[in-house]
């Protein structure tokens, strides 16, 4: 098994507790479908491919479900904290000599705001969905950062994902790289496509996982 140099995080209730209402967000996306949606459609479908689906059947209000998601995303930045830990993560990857991105489905707008509030954030490059043609849960963005390292012998054997989502760990099994689940929220771990190679319950046992994967 390859030693791990690349990490690549999500953001939301990964590294901060968003308090996003994801559902809540997929019915004011739906509700600009007619004829209308399934139940079961709207709650198995990632937000963002509901509106990639709003684009092609209706494209005149395309805009306004873009508008609904970027409002939730910056609503839920004013009651967001940081996960207790995760501020501390630059220094163990600085000790064990690792890359890091943070690769999350946030607009660029909303990342600058989350910037703005929490300035360890600051310590990594992050890239999201306005990054890349494809947002999660495409491949796409994670096997082009893991691209971009081609001259520093990264490669997907030895990067690995840190998500709390399905979306997150359906991406990273597309992209045929590892998959660390941070177990911060309660969802259907029957999502997650293929055993995480790890599980983080808390960044309190973050440096035994790279020890672990190193």
């Amino acid at each position: 098994m390859s030693t791990i140099k690349l990490i690549i995080f999500d953001l939301d209730d990964t590294l901060i507790h968003s308090n996003i209402n994801y559902s809540e967000i997929r019915y004011q996306v739906a509700e600009l479908f007619t004829p209308p949606l399934s139940n079961e459609f709207i709650l198995k479908t990632p937000i963002l491919e509901l509106l990639k689906k709003l684009r092609e059947v209706n494209s005149e209000k395309y805009d306004e479900g873009y508008r609904r998601i970027d409002k939730a995303e910056k609503e839920a930045i004013k009651t967001a904290t940081v996960i207790q830990g995760a501020e501390r993560i630059p220094l163990f990857l600085e000790k064990y000599d690792m890359h890091s991105i943070i690769f999350t489905n946030n607009s660029r707008s909303t990342v600058d705001l989350y910037l703005t509030r929490f300035s360890f954030l600051k310590e990594f490059e992050i890239l999201t969905r306005e990054d890349f043609n494809n947002p999660k849960p495409d491949p796409e963005g994670l096997i082009k950062i893991i691209e971009r390292f081609d001259n520093e012998s990264i490669t997907r054997e030895n990067a690995v994902y840190v998500g709390d989502s399905y979306i997150d760990a359906i991406a990273a099994y597309r992209a045929n790289i590892r998959f660390v689940w941070f177990n911060s929220r309660d969802i259907n771990p029957d999502l997650i496509p293929t055993l995480p190679y790890a599980i983080l319950t808390d960044w309190s046992n973050f440096e035994s996982i790279l020890r672990k994967i190193t």
